[in-house]
This record gives C-alpha cells, sequence and structure tokens, in this order.
C-alpha cells in the first residue's frame, strides 16, 4: 500500500488543507503520527510552521488546475 507520508503530501496539495486533525482524519491514523507527518512536510518545505490555531500555510504548487471534486 501507499506510504502515508506520500498519501498525506496529495491530500494536503489537493485539498489545500494543511493540519494534523485534518490529516488524522483523512488517512485514519493516530495523532502522533500525523503530528509527525507534518513535522517532516514542514521541514521538507511543503508546508510552512503551524499558527495558532494549527494551520499551516501551503509553500508547493501542484502544478496542475485544481479540480473541485467530491
Amino acid at each position: 500500500s501507499e506510504d502515508p507520508y506520500d498519501q498525506a503530501v496529495a491530500v494536503v496539495l489537493r485539498d489545500k488543507k494543511a493540519s494534523t486533525s485534518y490529516i488524522q482524519r483523512r488517512l485514519q491514523i493516530g495523532y502522533n503520527r500525523a503530528a509527525s507527518i507534518m513535522e517532516r512536510m514542514e521541514n521538507e518545505g511543503i508546508v510552512g510552521p503551524a499558527n495558532h490555531a494549527g494551520k499551516r500555510e501551503i509553500l508547493v504548487e501542484t502544478g496542475r488546475a485544481r479540480e473541485d471534486e467530491d
């Protein structure tokens, strides 16, 4: 199966939502796992640091037009 980190990056870039709780819900993983994934994304320059509300700026573009699905 796909690496949870890669899945999380895909979710963040697709949904434009970068928070630990969002990743946790979408990937159905524990909080600690989701938090370490978000930390790695920050270290790799994909997202910025969390603000007071736990939201992060997304620093990379997907390179394709955003499709509104769902």
